[in-house]
This record gives structure tokens, C-alpha cells and sequence, in this order.
């Protein structure tokens, strides 16, 4: 029933839906309206290089249409304001 208030009235709702459904938990995270990650919440992200240390950047903190490097792990971190 939340689902089908949320879909109906999707203006009032928080979590943002796209096409439909939230197609993954980074989307939670993303102010559509603006096209950007919220302010207050913090993000790491990297993937493996030849070494398969994790230390090749995704800029998704600055461009939410990067597609990521595979295999890469996200880390998002909310801003406590200090």
C-alpha cells in the first residue's frame, strides 16, 4: 500500500523513483531534481587497477552519469556537520 501512495504521489515522496522502481540503493542518494548527490552525504568510490588495488577514482561525486569502472565499490558516508 506505501508503494502504491509513494508511486501515486511520487512529488511528496522522498525516495526518488525512477521509471517506475529505485534501481539501486545509490539512487537513494541522488537529488534528481538538481542532478547531483545530496550535500550532506559523503562519497568514496573506487575500482581495482591492474594490481587490483582499489585505487582508480569514479568521479561520481561530481558527475552522477559516470558509469562506473567494474568491479567498483561505492562508499557513501552522511555529513554529521562537523
Amino acid at each position: 500500500m506505501v508503494d502504491k501512495y509513494i508511486n501515486n504521489h511520487s512529488k511528496e515522496s522522498i525516495f526518488p523513483i525512477y521509471d517506475q522502481y529505485i534501481h539501486n540503493y545509490l539512487q537513494l542518494f541522488i537529488d534528481f531534481t538538481h542532478e547531483k548527490i545530496y550535500e550532506d552525504v559523503a562519497v568514496t568510490a573506487y575500482a581495482p587497477n591492474e594490481k587490483g588495488q582499489f585505487m582508480k577514482f569514479n568521479p561520481v561525486g561530481d558527475n552522477i552519469e559516470f558509469n562506473l569502472f567494474p568491479n567498483s565499490e561505492i562508499y557513501l558516508q552522511p555529513d554529521a556537520g562537523c
